[in-house]
């Protein structure tokens, strides 16, 4: 079966993107989607992501926006970028072509309006690159949409001023824009066999993907009552929403019953989507609808059915564990997932880093639980957290959240910064950092 790869680029490169795949038609399928604003990427990348395998936009701008309005996406997306050297290779064309070329008076766009005679005079060319990269990294969503027509606008000013003969750009859609105001632009294509390397990049990771979907995974379901006993019937009807449940998803499911544990074998495609990517849980919300009774259930993922079996069980302990008995994952790498639920999900390593075992031993609280600790608190601003903050996150009670923050300030592996006024009586709350 041939993969199917969508090319979100301008039209602009189309011969380009024709050249490059070439090659790989016999294995993949392309179908490309043009834009004539970058603005416009996001949402035919929304509109589509669910209909192809894989994805190749054109130019690091793109592939920032694109990662700043869909920071959630699963899918392996490439990019078709263009590096220094061809920026050097066509700034040499144009000094061989156009001997008496005032390079002080070319504008590039990596360099925003700078001297470009000065930075390669400097050797400062290549810092000057890497500091465009990043400086695209770190823009927001509105800065990235509004970077071409900022540059376009600079380049008329300048152009209407006679401070610039020429332009070199890797903006396809801004390299229009010059075209209809009659600036001279040089636009630098990436090489062929550069774009045949990124397409082949991709191929290779949706095929990882593919073989991924095929691995063996174990879901763990258990239920209860509040502490009666189960009978029979009820058992059957638990039994019956699982299959049920199985028939109206469409998944491949082969259940088995141990005493009241019950355990489904599938495979981690089937896992991937009923937990809409590691998540939600919408088994455990269809179950408990179903049957009335609490449902804990674990995910596990492996390289073999033992593997996958094993996980499956450690990761429901995780559920049980859980106020709520929200649903946990342990997947291939042996990282915990969860709780599943929309918001609050963590990826933790169930292997202890030297620094959580170093730390579990001063503090005697478990590496796993102060791995869950530390990435709350590296999802706040200054690393800061309260009592209440981490109860809400990890589902616990805050005393049990304030003893594991007093515990490792005890141990130096955290400080009380200050304090917060309580939204109910009572005295502040301390405010605790926990350095990375």
């Amino acid at each position: 079966m041939k993969y199917r790869t969508a090319v979100i680029s301008t039209e602009f490169m189309e011969n380009r993107v024709k050249e490059a795949i070439l090659p790989f038609e016999e294995r993949c399928t392309f179908t490309a989607f043009y834009y004539k604003q970058s603005s416009e990427i996001p949402e035919i990348y929304k509109s589509i992501e669910d209909k192809y395998d894989g994805f190749i936009v054109n130019g690091i701008i793109s592939r920032a926006l694109l990662r700043a309005a869909c920071p959630d996406t699963k899918k392996p997306i490439e990019t078709f970028h263009v590096d220094m050297l061809a920026y050097y290779q066509e700034l040499f064309r144009l000094m061989t072509l156009t001997p008496d070329l005032k390079a002080e008076r070319l504008y590039a766009d990596f360099m925003m309006g700078k001297n470009i005679r000065e930075a390669v005079e400097n050797d400062t060319l290549d810092a000057e690159g890497d500091n465009f990269c990043n400086m695209v990294a770190h823009m927001s969503l509105e800065e990235l949409k509004a970077l071409r027509y900022k540059m376009v606008e600079d380049v008329r000013k300048k152009w209407e001023a006679e401070q610039i003969d020429q332009v070199i750009t890797r903006l396809s859609t801004a390299a229009e824009d010059f075209k209809e105001m009659g600036i001279p632009c040089h636009f630098v294509y990436p090489g062929i066999p550069y774009m045949r390397d990124v397409v082949n990049r991709l191929l290779m990771t949706i095929e990882m993907d593919k073989m991924k979907e095929s691995m063996p995974a174990v879901i763990n379901i258990t239920g209860d009552r509040g502490g009666q006993n189960r009978d029979e019937l009820e058992e059957l009807a638990m039994q019956t929403a699982i299959l049920q449940f199985s028939k109206e998803n469409d998944c491949d499911f082969m259940l088995q019953r141990h005493a009241s544990v019950y355990e489904v074998y599938t495979s981690a495609g089937v896992v991937d989507r009923i937990t809409e990517k590691y998540s939600v849980c919408m088994l455990k919300k269809y179950l408990e609808r179903k049957t009335g009774a609490r449902v804990c259930i674990g995910y596990g993922l492996g390289r073999d059915t033992t593997r996958a079996r094993l996980e499956a069980m450690n990761a429901n302990q995780e559920s049980m564990m859980h106020p709520q008995g929200a649903s946990y994952a342990i997947d291939e790498d042996e990282n915990l997932i969860g709780p599943l639920v929309t918001g609050s999900c963590m990826i933790l390593s169930t292997t202890p880093s030297q620094k959580y075992a170093k730390m579990a031993k001063e503090t005697g609280i478990s590496a796993l639980t102060l791995q869950k600790i530390c990435t709350v608190a590296q999802k706040q601003e200054e690393g800061t957290v309260t009592a209440q903050l981490l109860a809400d996150s990890l589902g616990v009670t805050v005393r049990a959240a304030s003893k594991y923050l007093q515990k490792m300030v005890a141990a130096d592996a955290a400080q009380v910064v200050g304090t917060k006024q309580r939204k109910t009586r009572g005295r502040p709350e301390q405010i605790i950092r926990i350095p990375d």
